[in-house]
């Protein structure tokens, strides 16, 4: 099968609520699972859910969902991010130009990430995709 002929999505991350970080990675991974291609784009205020010390300390931003979330201990969208890498075929990047704003590096970040890339790139990885953003 040649690439065009793999479904594919491209979801971008651009929230820092807990429940749209959650529901896009879960749209993700379960599609990436279904034997589609699926590449993230992280963006804007997303990437402080991707922090270390965010992840670490479950320092989220969320509404009554996201509380059950965390309150009943659910695998979050990190772990949904890794099982539908481990799984799928799923990249997950980050966004240089939002990073560089911010002065984080990949270091500073949980290791989900792929690589850190300009929107330009992403757009390439994206042609062809049916898009969501969050």
């Amino acid at each position: 099968m040649n690439q065009e002929q793999v479904p594919s999505l491209a979801i971008i991350l651009l929230s820092e609520d807990l429940e749209k970080l959650h529901a896009g990675s879960l749209v993700g991974s379960v599609a990436s699972m279904s034997g589609m291609r699926v590449n993230f784009f992280v963006t804007m205020n997303a990437l402080k859910a991707f922090l270390k010390d965010s992840v670490d300390n479950n320092d989220f931003k969320t509404g009554d969902v996201g509380k059950e979330l965390l309150a009943k201990k659910i695998p979050l969208f990190n772990d949904l991010l890794q099982e539908g890498k481990d799984i799928g075929e799923l990249g997950v990047y980050g966004c240089a130009m939002a990073m560089d704003v911010m002065g984080w590096k990949k270091e500073d970040m949980i290791d989900v990430f792929d690589d850190i890339i300009g929107v330009t790139a992403f757009l390439g990885m994206a042609q062809n995709a049916q898009v969501i953003t969050m």
